[in-house]
């Protein structure tokens, strides 16, 4: 995949995003720029406004380099532009322009946060 190929995700309404293997974002959607409040792209979560959660986020991501198989889970984001979000997230090993890499897509799941 290379990031045109992406830009149909720019028109849906969830989050989709792309990180290489030291947890930097190479390509974002509009979403999850939006709930990051600027561009994610080459920054990493303890740069962006949900540091809090980093770590944990860095270790899904983990689990799926390590397992090589898709892993679904809630993440919890403590600030966003959406204020605190749980969301539900599938992250996936996959190629982008001749790179192994973590793919993610995910959506907000609606009401309070538990």
């Amino acid at each position: 995949m290379n990031s045109s190929e992406l830009n149909i995700f720019n028109s849906m309404p969830f989050l989709f995003w792309v990180k290489n293997e030291e947890g930097t974002y190479i390509w974002g959607n509009k979403v999850i720029n939006d709930l990051a409040g600027e561009n994610v792209v080459g920054r990493k979560d303890k740069d962006l406004v949900w540091a809090a959660n980093a770590e944990s986020l860095r270790a899904d991501d983990e689990k799926v380099w390590e397992s090589g198989k898709p892993e679904f889970t809630h993440e919890l984001v403590d600030h966003s532009g959406e204020g605190k979000a749980t969301l539900n997230v599938c992250k996936f090993i996959g190629d982008f322009e001749g790179q192994r890499c973590v793919f993610g897509i995910s959506f907000i799941i609606p009401g309070p946060v538990s």
